[in-house]
């Protein structure tokens, strides 16, 4: 019979056949072999290495410790670092809010934010030009009676230090609108002007030298069609025209960070879907343009709710405010060409009688400026979504790779 080891008996003379040690059983100690260095029994001990667990005589080692540390690469300590405040999947710029920290409630803590810092700082300069006037009998203490309408106090009210101030609380709903994205989302301002961070000067400058000649290409048509308007030289003309061309740009542009930035963007930002979002975004944000132009007359509502859209559509094909500010800017800047000799009565005539559909021609100069400035992103390849909180290809790269540190996202 053949003997199986640990089952038969050896018999007499034979050798004992091999047999491995049961756990706990003594292991008679044997010589290395020279060719190889190892024992029957597995590895000889390795020497002792400072910080690391010495192995048990046997193979296989004990384990190492984890490969970060082994590595030499700090572990991560203290709390978990937030989320990053941008988008870490493409967004388009009405969803740029949409990031990882949104939460629906915040959209409705930016609006209310944003709405109420604006009347306080509206209020306070208004109200400090309407004292100054009144004190220096510029105008009258304006009575209000049932059935007064905003046009007609508005022209009782409306001087030129009024309306400076006036421009002047447009104007500042441009830091207004990125201090509460910071405030709220934890974007920084420079975020609220484009998808890729701060107001891109040279897209503003090409989108204007296409917008100058097709505005005053418009004004000179309406001069041929309605005549040449009076220009008389008064006391108040040289105030107005320095008034017009320092304060009038930064209205135009604030109106487009308040009502197409951070309201569009947080009404926009609402929604999962992409395109409804955007549909509800440039609806609404239209809809509260024409109402905040206080306008009685249906040609003027239909002009101004097309004027928002347009504006809404330049945002998000470009991927930032820069088109439709420049369309803007130079809108008013023309249109307001003959206020400093003419003087503000009628400036906010909007009445029911105010104008015909005669003013809807001046939307085919409007169209013609967005399709030359859509022309021009698709020549230069705008963006129109971006992920900025995704690392780079050079953060990717390095000895232990990136450990992601969100606080870049933010601050």
């Amino acid at each position: 019979m053949v003997p199986e080891p640990g089952l038969n008996e050896p018999e007499p003379g034979q050798p004992s056949p091999s047999v491995p040690p049961g756990p706990g059983a003594p292991v008679p100690p044997q010589e290395p072999d020279a060719s190889h260095g190892w024992t029957a029994q597995g590895w000889p001990a390795p020497p002792p290495l400072p910080g690391y667990p010495q192995p048990e005589w046997g193979y296989p080692p004990a384990p190492y410790p984890p490969a970060p540390a082994y590595y030499g690469v700090p572990q991560p300590t203290g709390p978990a670092p937030k989320p990053p405040a941008l988008p870490t999947t493409p967004r388009e710029y009405h969803e740029f809010f949409r990031a990882a920290r949104y939460r629906w409630w915040k959209s409705l803590l930016a609006l209310a934010m944003f709405v109420a810092t604006w009347l306080v700082g509206n209020i306070v300069l208004t109200g400090t030009a309407l004292v100054v006037d009144i004190a220096t009998g510029r105008t009258k203490i304006p009575t209000l009676q049932p059935g007064t309408s905003t046009e007609q106090l508005m022209n009782d009210i409306m001087t030129p230090l009024m309306f400076t101030a006036n421009n002047l609380s447009l104007a500042l709903a441009i830091p207004l609108a990125g201090l509460t994205g910071w405030a709220v989302f934890g974007q920084r301002p420079k975020w609220i002007s484009s998808i890729t961070g701060g107001f891109r000067w040279g897209l503003f400058a090409r989108f204007s030298l296409v917008a100058v000649p097709i505005f005053l290409l418009g004004l000179g048509i309406d001069i041929l069609l309605g005549g040449m308007p009076t220009f008389t030289w008064n006391n108040d003309s040289l105030f107005l025209i320095f008034a017009i061309i320092l304060t009038t740009p930064f209205q135009a542009a604030g109106e487009e960070y308040g009502v197409r930035g951070l309201i569009a963007r947080s009404v926009g930002s609402w929604f999962g879907s992409r395109r409804l979002g955007l549909v509800v975004a440039a609806v609404a944000s239209s809809a509260l343009f024409m109402v905040l132009h206080a306008a009685d007359n249906v040609w003027l509502n239909i002009y101004y709710f097309t004027v928002g859209l347009t504006c809404s559509v330049l945002i998000w094909r470009t991927g930032g405010l820069e088109a439709a500010v420049a369309l803007h800017v130079w809108n008013n800047l023309i249109s307001e060409v003959t206020i400093p000799f003419g003087g503000l009565q009628g400036m906010f005539d909007r009445g029911a009688n105010a104008v015909g559909p005669e003013i809807l021609f001046q939307l085919v100069f409007t169209l013609s400026v967005m399709a030359a400035a859509l022309w021009i992103g698709r020549r230069l390849g705008l963006p129109r979504a971006t992920a900025p909180a995704v690392p780079t290809q050079a953060e990717l790269s390095g000895p232990g790779g990136v450990f992601w540190d969100s606080s870049r996202t933010i601050a």
